[in-house]
């Protein structure tokens, strides 16, 4: 019986070895595309227990550095030069024909509308941190910087969380309590449904902090909301977004090139998701939703390269 057992078990152990053979002789004689295609069916499987949610943390790094090995993870590179290292935008803030106010703060930027009025965008850069803990400060303030100076008044009872654009955690670790204060300025702030707010955008921002930040060091951040045209939605005089999006690029020193990727997410109760992968749309997609540029200090065709395609798959 026993016997029996040990004969069966070992013939499944040889056929997984001839199997994953197999698999391995094929992808290394495939092009790109197949490469790609195989390589997202690993992760399919490779992601239920990366995106667990109760995995401990040191199998979720262990994973993540084997994804970063895949071309459908690593993505392109774009050559391009080495951007400013100390800017909350690699190649420029977002530029756009509405004349934007910029208001400078001291870890992250935000162009601001005062026709809306709503912050359009928010920039920021964080790297490698001390994980120390600052008491979140009690309330919002007004930006005396804009026309509008919305106030914390016109949140109250709307149904709506004041959800951040640039987050009070990463800014407070990279930066410190004054300028973790600033993100607390109305004008860094955009109405947002609370299951999105505590739920789905906090797991994003922290995937940043604790995952991006860990393996590609030093990341630039710039998010902001999606508009309806007309507006249809408002808490007091401050629209309400129909979505938000991120763009989130990191430059490669070893390959001289920078990679980046763009989720768009639907201003909708979610509390948790797995599959960012759902979320991965191109940079231009998120240009047309915005009438936003991105990278503008980069030439036009290295600008093409970047933002045209989406990228294969969530980082």
């Amino acid at each position: 019986m026993i016997r029996n057992l040990l004969r069966f078990l070992g013939w499944v152990c040889l056929l997984v070895c001839v199997a994953t053979g197999v698999v391995a002789l094929v992808y290394f004689l495939s092009e790109r595309p197949q490469k790609v295609a195989i390589e997202q069916r690993v992760l399919d499987a490779v992601d239920v227990v990366r995106e667990d949610g109760t995995t401990p943390r040191k199998v979720v790094d262990a994973l993540d550095r084997l994804a970063d090995q895949t071309v459908a993870v690593r993505g392109d590179v774009v050559l391009a030069p080495a951007p400013d290292a100390a800017a909350t935008a690699p190649y420029g803030e977002p530029t756009d024909r509405l004349g934007l106010k910029r208001l400078p703060n001291r870890g992250y930027t935000v162009g601001y509308d005062d026709g809306l009025p709503a912050p359009r965008w928010s920039s920021y850069r964080v790297f490698p941190y001390r994980d120390v803990h600052l008491e979140r400060p009690s309330s919002f303030r007004s930006d005396p910087r804009t026309a509008a100076r919305v106030t914390t008044s016109e949140y109250v009872r709307s149904g709506y969380d004041r959800g951040h654009l640039a987050p009070n955690y990463a800014i407070s670790v990279c930066y410190g309590e004054e300028a973790q204060k600033e993100t607390f300025l109305l004008s860094n702030i955009v109405p947002q449904l609370h299951a999105l707010n505590a739920g789905l955008w906090k797991d994003m921002e922290q995937r940043i902090m604790k995952r991006y930040v860990e393996r590609y060091g030093t990341v630039w951040v710039q998010v902001g909301p999606v508009f309806a045209s007309p507006v249809t939605k408002k808490v007091g005089r401050v629209p309400v977004p129909t979505a938000f999006w991120m763009v989130i690029s990191d430059y490669d020193e070893a390959v001289g090139g920078v990679r980046a990727i763009a989720y768009l997410v639907p201003h909708e109760e979610k509390w948790r998701d797995a599959e960012l992968t759902r979320y991965v749309v191109s940079i231009r997609r998120v240009e047309e939703l915005t009438g936003l540029d991105f990278f503008p200090k980069l030439l036009r065709p290295t600008q093409d390269r970047l933002e045209s395609t989406p990228a294969s798959r969530a980082w």
